[in-house]
């Protein structure tokens, strides 16, 4: 009977207990590798919320993302080297390096001429009265391979030019010819000069000595047209009368089948230096003006020009003017033009016209062409 009354009484103390203890957890037993299971099943859980767009789960660290860093490229660095400048060295600039006898100048055969070069010292020494000019080769024109001859009998500084002259004697013989020359130093050295190659040359054409001819105009094709007539056989030029439709006009014509159609005009002199004039037709009727012209073998009236055209090819302002016996280039030019035909044809008229009731007008006793050419 006691013991049954002490197992009542730890039953009501386990009961009593148990009114005041929290609510009982269960623990189930771990199967092993459990653990592993579920954090398996955990990730696999997350990833999936990752691949539908859903946020991962929260706390849980994000790796960084590496960026790229460029690498850089190499950049070469050029180290400047130093260059040095000969003591002797010379230049020359091509537009003026000639200051007499331009390259391939036409000489007559044993024509005697002085060549002279610009050359420019840029080296760093000076050159002086010791220094030479020397023939290196080609066609020495009188003188011979070896030649020398002072460079200058002053001081030419770096920088400074100065200018080298030699007296030549063209060949004899029709052609071609060239002559190269350098320079040398006190010590015997030769330099020569950049960027011809070392050196300097002269270079000529012989030519056949030019031949002069005198042309006068030739009879029956020259003469004078009046504005209402002619032709008559003189030679005048102005104004006739009072009536500015009376002036008149000097027609002349020259015989150039003579000259080769393969010469070389040298030059042309016209020569109206023997004259008479009557009234004052420079002062009245302005400029006499030269027109070249081609009215044929036969001078007729309605060869006379009205008006006053320009194109002049010659002119004359005075009568000291008609006196100068001078060079006309522009004569030169259509003579040459011309070589290979049988005539050379001029109209004279001054520059305008009056109504001063005087006759003003020159008449020419011969006007003349004085002709230089060449042939080859």
């Amino acid at each position: 009977m006691k013991k049954s009354s002490n197992i009542f009484v730890l039953l009501l103390i386990f009961v009593l207990a148990g009114c005041n203890l929290p609510q009982t957890i269960i623990l189930q037993p771990q199967v092993p590798g459990a653990l592993d299971t579920q954090a398996a099943q955990t990730v696999a859980a997350e990833l999936t919320q990752v691949s539908q767009g859903a946020s991962p789960t929260t706390n849980v660290p994000v790796a960084p993302t590496a960026t790229d860093t460029p690498i850089p490229t190499n950049t070469t660095i050029f180290t400047p080297t130093n260059t040095t400048i000969p003591c002797n060295l010379a230049t020359w600039d091509p537009a003026t390096i000639d200051v007499t006898v331009t390259d391939y100048t036409n000489m007559i055969p044993n024509q005697v001429f002085l060549k002279t070069w610009r050359i420019r010292n840029i080296g760093t020494c000076s050159w002086n009265s010791s220094y030479l000019m020397i023939f290196d080769h080609g066609d020495g024109m009188g003188v011979t391979t070896g030649y020398t001859q002072q460079l200058t009998s002053g001081v030419v500084n770096p920088g400074q030019e100065v200018d080298l002259s030699v007296n030549l004697t063209a060949p004899a013989t029709i052609g071609t010819y060239s002559g190269f020359w350098r320079l040398r130093d006190p010590g015997g050295v030769v330099f020569g000069i950049t960027p011809s190659g070392g050196t300097f040359a002269v270079r000529i054409v012989v030519v056949n000595p030019p031949t002069t001819v005198n042309l006068d105009p030739v009879v029956g094709e020259s003469g004078t047209i009046r504005s209402d007539g002619g032709p008559w056989p003189d030679y005048t030029v102005g104004e006739a009368n009072a009536d500015i439709t009376r002036t008149v006009e000097a027609f002349l014509s020259y015989d150039i089948s003579g000259i080769p159609a393969g010469a070389t005009i040298i030059d042309v002199k016209p020569d109206f230096s023997v004259y008479t004039i009557i009234g004052n037709p420079f002062g009245s009727l302005g400029v006499l003006n030269a027109y070249a012209t081609n009215y044929g073998p036969t001078l007729e009236p309605g060869d006379f020009v009205m008006g006053f055209p320009p194109g002049k090819i010659a002119d004359w302002g005075s009568a000291a003017a008609l006196n100068t016996i001078a060079v006309s280039a522009d004569l030169k030019t259509n003579l040459q033009s011309k070589l290979g035909t049988s005539r050379f044809q001029l109209r004279l008229q001054f520059a305008g016209s009056n109504l001063d009731a005087v006759k003003d007008r020159i008449t020419f006793t011969n006007p003349r062409l004085i002709i230089k050419y060449s042939t080859p």
